[in-house]
C-alpha cells in the first residue's frame, strides 16, 4: 500500500502489512491509522521540506501485533506521531525515525495499558543534521503479572550542533508480580546540544488514593481514575471530537473506572 499526500489533507485507513506514507513538500495534514488485525506490519514515512503531519496510530488487534516503523523527516518539516494500545494482547513497536535536514522536528507519543499481556518498545529519534527536535513522551499503566520494557533513544550525531532531545517515561503500576524494564538513552556526539531524559515507576499515591475512597470510590474505581492521566495526553491528539470522546471511554472501562 503507497499513500501519497499533497497541500491540505485529512484520512484515515486500516494498515495493511506493509504502507508506504509520502507527504510532499509544502503540505499539512492528519492521518488515524487503525491495527484491526494481528501480525507483523511495517509504515515507511516520509515527511517532506516544511510539512507538517499529524499521524495517530490506534491498537485494536485481538492478537499479537509486531510493528515496525521507519521514517525519514526532511528541512523544516514537523511530525506529531502518536500510539494508542489499549489491547490485553502482545504488542511489539520498534520505530526509527531520523531528522535528516536541518530544521526537522518529531513530537513523538505512547501510551499503552499492560494486563496480562507482554508490550515492548524500542523507539529511537537520530539527529542527522543541526537545528533539529526530537521529543519522546511514553506511558504505561500496569496491572498483576504485566510485562513492559522500553528503550528510548536520543541519538545526536556530530555535526548536529544546537538540537535538543528530550524524553519522558512514566510506568504506573497497580497491581503485584509485574515486571518493568525501561532504558532511557541519550548518545551524543555533539557538544552544542540540548538534552534530558525523566523516568519515574512507582504505584499510586496512598494519599490521592485515600481521598478518593474516603469520598466513596470503590479501590478499583479510585485506581482506575489514577491510571485517567496516563492516557489521556495521548487521547487528546486526537483531532476528530467524537472519536476522542469514544476512545476516552474506553479506555476509563478497560481501567476499572466503571467497575468492570
Amino acid at each position: 500500500m503507497e499513500r501519497i499526500y499533497e497541500d491540505v489533507f485529512q484520512d484515515a485507513f486500516d494498515l495493511e502489512d506493509h504502507c508506504r506514507i509520502l507527504a510532499v513538500p509544502r503540505s499539512k495534514g492528519s492521518l488515524h491509522i487503525t491495527v484491526s488485525e494481528a501480525g507483523n506490519k511495517e509504515i515507511d514515512l516520509e515527511v517532506m521540506e516544511s510539512t507538517q503531519l499529524h499521524l495517530f496510530i490506534h491498537n485494536k488487534a485481538d492478537g499479537k501485533v509486531v510493528l515496525h516503523m521507519k521514517g525519514k523527516i526532511m528541512a523544516g518539516a514537523s511530525a506529531r506521531i502518536a500510539l494508542l494500545d489499549l489491547e490485553d494482547q502482545p504488542f511489539e513497536f520498534d520505530q526509527h525515525i531520523d531528522l535528516k535536514e536541518e530544521g526537522a522536528s518529531i513530537d513523538n507519543s505512547t501510551a499503552q495499558l499492560v494486563k496480562s499481556a507482554f508490550k515492548k518498545g524500542n523507539i529511537e529519534i537520530r539527529h542527522e543534521k543541526a537545528h533539529t527536535s526530537g521529543h519522546m513522551h511514553n506511558f504505561a499503566v500496569l496491572f498483576d503479572h504485566a510485562k513492559y520494557e522500553m528503550v528510548a533513544n536520543g541519538n545526536i550525531l556530530k555535526g548536529a550542533f544546537d538540537s535538543a532531545s528530550h524524553q519522558e517515561t512514566r510506568v504506573l503500576t497497580l497491581g503485584k508480580d509485574h515486571e518493568t524494564k525501561v532504558i532511557p538513552l541519550l548518545l551524543i556526539d555533539e557538544n552544542d546540544v540540548k538534552a534530558s531524559h525523566a523516568l519515574t515507576i512507582g504505584e499510586p499515591d496512598e494519599n490521592q488514593l485515600y481521598y478518593l475512597q474516603s469520598r466513596g470510590l470503590s479501590k478499583e474505581t479510585a485506581l482506575g481514575l489514577l491510571s485517567v492521566g496516563y492516557f489521556m495526553p495521548v487521547i487528546r491528539q486526537i483531532e476528530n471530537e467524537d472519536l476522542r470522546e469514544q476512545l476516552r471511554e474506553e479506555m476509563e472501562r478497560k481501567v476499572g473506572i466503571y467497575g468492570h
